[in-house]
């Protein structure tokens, strides 16, 4: 389904509503807690997104953003610069996370501090980081393809490799963690989204969509992160499952307007800032800012009732 498409239905079902009272107070929607799980720092920001600013512009809901490599590029936790690669792409993350919080509530600015620690989610430890109410995690598994000029190795820890089995297990770049095959980043990956449900709430899980025919060429890193969540579904039935198409996106017409083409444009400039701020190559150029103002997705609804929040 396309953002395009529900808004057609929308306008469609306005005109045969009848107009509210004026002085009618509007109910506030259910709350929900929004999973975005994405393999790295950018990735929702091009594809999940204005989906993921509708997530946290109501007090009631929760945006969760799950980043299970560190997108390091090879790098690992060293690199030339002075700021290590992954961690300026972090940065370029919570940036984003920041401006949105601050987008959809400008009367008081929030600033810059985020509440930080290392937790433990499938016993391993995990950088977590909250903003108002938004949720980030940063895995920091090796990014799947280490990249000398314009030649792509894979990566011999790569969770593609996790998934197949011709890695039997992956170390985080800082050393943090060590999984033991595939099924333990899947108990993770589910510990994560379990201890952030809130009693009470809706939950809806975001992903990168599988069937090739609809998002051909993606990139292994987000296919792989994609097969894990899957996983994770279905032990969440009540959850309804976008899945979002991403590289192809750049192929289609810009399909978001007005507010929603305002933020997308913002977030994906503060997380470009980010980059550049921690003296990374910038992504504000023609090949990256070719995605923007694009959401295509589809949702699988929920398909049962999930168990009690712990």
């Amino acid at each position: 389904m396309t953002r395009a498409l529900a808004a057609g239905f929308f306008v469609l079902a306005s005109a045969c509503a009848s107009a509210p009272a004026e002085n009618a107070l509007r109910p506030p929607s259910p709350p929900t807690v929004s999973v975005f799980a994405v393999a790295h720092q950018d990735d929702w920001q091009l594809f999940m997104n204005p989906e993921a600013y509708h997530a946290m512009n109501e007090p009631q809901e929760k945006a969760v953003f799950i980043h299970v490599t560190a997108g390091d590029a090879g790098a690992g936790a060293g690199g030339p610069d002075p700021v290590p690669y992954y961690l300026a792409r972090e940065e370029g993350a919570l940036r984003a996370v920041r401006f949105m919080a601050n987008a959809a509530d400008p009367t008081v600015g929030k600033g810059a501090k985020m509440e930080g620690a290392m937790v433990e989610r499938g016993g391993h430890g995990v950088q977590r980081y909250a903003y108002a109410n938004a949720v980030v995690y940063f895995l920091r598994l090796p990014d799947g393809n280490i990249v000398n000029g314009t030649v792509f190795t894979p990566h011999p820890e790569s969770i593609t490799r996790l998934r197949s089995g011709e890695a039997a297990t992956s170390g985080t770049v800082e050393q943090s963690a060590r999984y033991e095959g595939w099924d333990d980043l899947v108990a993770t990956l589910n510990a994560i989204v379990e201890s952030e449900r809130v009693a009470g709430s809706g939950l809806t899980l975001h992903i990168a969509e599988l069937d090739e025919a609809l998002n051909p060429g993606d990139h292994p890193d987000h296919r792989a992160t994609a097969f894990a969540m899957e996983d994770v579904a279905k032990l969440h039935p009540c959850a309804p499952l976008y899945r979002h198409i991403e590289y192809f996106t750049r192929t289609k017409p810009v399909n978001l307007t007005g507010e929603d083409y305002m933020i997308d444009v913002g977030t994906w400039a503060a997380t470009a800032s980010g980059l550049s701020d921690n003296h990374a190559k910038a992504t504000w150029e023609p090949d990256h800012n070719a995605w923007i103002g694009r959401s295509y997705f589809r949702v699988t609804p929920a398909t049962g009732a999930c168990g009690a929040t712990s």
